[in-house]
């Protein structure tokens, strides 16, 4: 079969992209759009192209270039809205998109989801969980509890006349006031995707989804997540590149704005893997390398260390990231598939989907639940 020459220099210029070379990418996407001002794909890329210089206008009129002639491609309309009216992002500009999005097909399954409500301490001392209490070190006024300001002394203090009726009146009981729990800092949510891996966390209004499961599961991982009204993710984390694990990825970054994109840095010799990494970068989601002794910055109270790995050893499992989510004195660890855990925690996810490998790690953390 013949190879298309447009669609060659089009893989040609976003190579370019993708290794920073900005103004040779733009000869190429302007030497396409010159051949075939129908191509959209080559309009589009053209703009992402620009939005990474001053000419801010010509991305502009690339990316409506390429709406005219797609009109229903909504990562076109995102990267339009987004040229328009950038968003904040502490200084790191969420820029465009690369690749046109498909549409995420509806699937009937409810949601089978298991939510850790740590913020709600109440459930652990109340005795479901025997020996286990978040309550230990948490100290303070509730709302409508604080301590009245003294008085000084010599203040004149007003006298009531109580009022009198012409009939008696029954002594009333003080109606307790209910105490309302608070409401949950931090919830988890380990997503029913099969034979795979995907949880999120949600805290201080932020989310972070750790793994995706299967490619077959892609679709419905989108389902749940607007289910829980996801818009933006944060972080979404590759734990490793197996397919089980980052199988919904592609899914999930045409489905959401994702900010930041977390992965171990190892290469992996799989056509899902190169989908995955070129629609982080098709998304411009910021790519975040981490390993042992680092921190993802997620919230101010709810804590991100990666415990693992702290070298690499060309084995995808046991090179997996080992994250340790910490708020007050709970911590949950997700392991991937790393049977390499250590230290204690209060909840532990099993790696390797509970086959025997994750017994290792429930001895050598001790955790209240798994």
């Amino acid at each position: 079969m013949a190879v298309d020459p447009d669609e060659s220099r089009f893989d040609e210029g976003i190579s370019l992209i993708k290794a920073g070379k900005i103004e040779e990418a733009i000869d190429i996407f302007s030497e396409l759009v010159e051949r075939n001002d129908r191509n959209h794909k080559a309009w589009n890329a053209y703009g992402v192209a620009l939005s990474q210089t001053i000419h801010k206008e010509s991305a502009i009129h690339c990316f409506e270039n390429a709406l005219r002639l797609d009109p229903d491609n909504k990562i076109y309309q995102r990267n339009l809205d987004r040229i328009k009216k950038p968003t904040e992002k502490k200084g790191i500009r969420k820029k465009a998109e690369l690749t046109p999005q498909k549409k995420s097909r509806a699937w009937g399954f409810g949601v089978v989801i298991l939510v850790l409500l740590v913020g709600i301490i109440g459930i652990f001392a109340s005795g479901l969980i025997p020996g286990f209490s978040v309550s230990d070190g948490i100290s303070g006024i509730l709302p409508g509890q604080e301590k009245a300001h003294d008085i000084p002394e010599g203040t004149p203090v007003p006298k009531v006349t109580p009022e009198v009726t012409s009939e008696p009146t029954p002594e009333m009981t003080p109606v307790p006031t209910p105490t309302i729990p608070p409401k949950p800092e931090t919830v988890f949510y380990f997503f029913d995707v099969s034979q795979g891996d995907a949880a999120l966390v949600q805290s201080e209004g932020k989310n972070m989804l750790i793994d995706a499961g299967p490619v077959s599961s892609g679709p419905r991982l989108v389902e749940y997540l607007n289910q829980l009204n996801v818009t933006t993710l944060d972080y979404v984390v590759a734990s490793h590149p197996y397919d089980d694990h980052i199988g919904g990825m592609v899914d999930v970054l045409k489905a959401f704005e994702v900010q930041t994109y977390v992965d171990n840095g190892m290469t992996y010799s799989s056509d899902l893997y190169e989908k995955v990494i070129n629609a982080v970068i098709s998304d411009q989601a910021v790519r975040m390398i981490v390993t042992a002794g680092m921190n993802i910055p997620f919230t101010n109270t709810t804590t991100v260390d990666v415990i693992g790995p702290y070298r690499l050893t060309g084995h995808q499992d046991a090179d997996s990231l080992v994250l340790r989510v910490s708020m007050k004195n709970v911590s949950v660890v997700f392991p991937g598939d790393s049977s390499e855990v250590r230290g204690p925690a209060t909840i532990l996810k099993l790696p390797d989907h509970g086959s025997d490998a994750g017994i290792g790690p429930i001895m050598n953390t001790r955790p209240k639940a798994v």
